[in-house]
């Protein structure tokens, strides 16, 4: 199989909610309003719960409780709403393709690592928009669950990485191509934003990286990740290209707060996201 074909499965057994291309369609409406964005995410429940939780937690650490949809479109703006729930889409998926092919709390734990250390590492880039960061993070190895899910052998024998054998080196060798390219194509057809489509198809290329900042801080984010769920595996000095973190303007010593930073918030997020697997009874 080739990525696309994984990616056509994904996307025909899983399409966006209703929602997600509405509130597209509104925010390239100049004449919409938050007000409109709002009604749309309050006709489902579900989704309101979930982006209230999320704007009021420590992903956005507002000073005063968000206690209205119309509030939170208000504060967080149009766009960041639609990455929220565009959030709230990818978790509910990930949930849709679980299954025992692959170490899914490590899977977890790595796509909210990654989320946590691309969004702090935008702030401290003085980026605007840094949800969209978070929201490249937790994409950025779905095309795991697809595989998982669909060829689940071969899968099992992609997790067999090592200090030597970087993951998506040993998933180029045995499918012919990486996770990350099956995700490019699931958001290329689920019609997502360019913005989100092309870090994630060039994560893994290197000049690419050099040149994009976007791609080289989920480069690095990805590869971070990799390092806190793979300790005795990846340490952060060896597998992070020194390069790449100087494009987008950082030192050494902002990457470890951002590790860190993602440490501290990771339990939280993981929670709200699937507390299934994660909240302690």
């Amino acid at each position: 199989m080739e990525a696309i074909e994984y990616a056509k499965n994904v996307t025909e057994s899983f399409a966006l909610p209703d929602a997600c291309t509405r509130i597209k369609e509104l925010l390239e409406d100049d004449c919409s309003t938050a007000d409109d964005i709002a009604e749309v995410v309050a006709l489902d429940p579900s989704l309101s719960i979930k982006l209230l939780k999320l704007a009021n937690s420590a992903l956005y650490n507002f000073p005063s409780p968000i206690n209205t949809i119309a509030k939170a479109v208000n504060v967080i703006g149009g766009r960041s709403l639609y990455n929220l729930v565009i959030t709230e889409t990818a978790t509910t998926a990930f949930r849709h393709f679980e299954n025992n092919a692959i170490n899914l709390e490590r899977f977890w734990q790595q796509s909210v690592y990654a989320s946590l250390v691309a969004k702090e590492l935008a702030t401290q880039a003085n980026i605007r928009d840094v949800e969209r960061y978070f929201l490249l993070g937790l994409l950025h190895n779905f095309g795991e669950l697809a595989v998982a899910t669909q060829t689940p052998q071969k899968a099992t024998l992609c997790e067999d990485y090592n200090e030597k054998l970087k993951p998506w080196q040993l998933q180029q060798s045995i499918l012919g191509f990486t996770y990350a390219d099956v995700t490019a194509e699931i958001v290329k057809l689920w019609g997502l934003p360019d913005e989100l489509y092309r870090p994630i198809e060039h994560q893994n290329d290197v000049m690419w990286a050099l040149d994009d900042q976007d791609t080289a801080i989920l480069n690095a984010s990805a590869r971070i990740a990799l390092s806190i769920v793979h300790p005795d595996k990846y340490s952060q000095t060896k597998i992070l290209n020194p390069e790449i973190i100087k494009s987008f303007g950082l030192h050494a010593e902002e990457v470890v707060e951002a590790s860190q930073y993602a440490r501290m918030e990771a339990y939280n997020i993981l929670v709200i996201m699937n507390p299934d697997l994660f909240l302690i009874h």
